[in-house]
């Protein structure tokens, strides 16, 4: 195909560079090829050596309308309708925040924690993961840990409803169950595992995000507050009666919040070991509250 024929692949990919780029979106040419990948269903080594291709003109269409959205700073994930965290491939909408790479961690943390409590209490587990969104804390600790049985909360049913297909796609529909509520308040069971990402993002600094998250992402799942952490500390107060010994529970934080939530955990469970983990940037990510047997004095 030559270079000035408007269905090539190259041809394409120059011009929804260029149209990125004036949009002031980051990484304008990776952009235009991860949509390409999306729109032909191929790999990024097919694009780069098929430059000449043809593209079908259903695909044309497909690629043209995702850059007018991705110009118009809708999420990439949102366009593509789906989203790898932890190996696994997850359907997202705008009814659930995107997950991010930083979030492994905590399914990292909570399956490390998740193994000394297995070996210490001899029996399966029983898990909560609130704010569960599209599933993928959920998923993730059920499909690498099968003796976890994991309550999935959301305050949203269109989540819940997103989070329950992608548990069938994963095939740990039957030892996950997902509820409706907020935070542990429809929770009576006794529970040896709590893993929470729950909105963090201080309420005055919601407008100053990107537009790609500020103007896409629910706004429900990003606004923790005045300053970031009240959900977290109510549900560190909610735990108390609900959380099993020895037990452990999880968070995900902003950055600079570790110090006040470490202060509040210790207030709550005083014979705790209380830790703040950070992320590979250096930044502050995750709050562990590790419970000893027995009860506190």
């Amino acid at each position: 195909m030559a270079d000035r024929d408007s269905d090539s692949v190259r041809y394409l990919l120059r011009q929804a560079t260029t149209e990125l780029a004036e949009a002031g979106i980051p990484s304008p040419a990776d952009e235009a090829r991860l949509m390409m990948m999306e729109a032909l269903g191929v790999s990024a080594a097919w694009v780069l050596i098929h430059p000449e291709a043809e593209v079908l003109p259903d695909r044309v269409r497909w690629f043209r309308s995702g850059i007018a959205r991705r110009l118009a700073h809708e999420p990439f994930a949102y366009i593509a309708g789906h989203k790898e965290f932890y190996a696994f491939d997850l359907q997202v909408n705008p009814a659930v925040l995107i997950p991010r790479p930083e979030t492994e961690l905590l399914v990292e943390k909570a399956l490390t924690l998740a193994g000394k409590l297995l070996e210490r209490k001899g029996r399966d587990l029983l898990a909560a993961d609130l704010g569960t969104g599209s599933g993928a804390v959920a998923i993730a600790l059920a499909v690498c840990q099968p003796r976890l049985r994991v309550l999935a909360i959301d305050s949203s049913e269109a989540a819940l409803a997103l989070a329950r297909a992608n548990a069938a796609r994963h095939y740990v529909s039957d030892r996950i169950e997902f509820r409706y509520g907020d935070l542990l308040e429809g929770v009576n069971e006794r529970m040896d595992l709590l893993v929470a990402n729950l909105p963090y993002i201080p309420s005055g600094e919601i407008d100053g995000l990107m537009p790609d998250v500020r103007d896409h992402e629910p706004r429900e799942a990003l606004d923790g507050g005045p300053d970031g952490t009240i959900l977290i500390r109510r549900t560190l107060g909610q735990a108390v009666e609900r959380i099993g010994r020895p037990g452990a529970l999880l968070f995900e934080i902003g950055d600079g919040q570790g110090r006040a939530l470490m202060e509040a955990a210790s207030a709550i469970y005083p014979d705790a070991t209380i830790l703040v983990n950070r992320d590979y940037a250096g930044f502050e990510r995750i709050l562990t509250v590790e419970l000893p047997y027995g009860l506190p004095s």
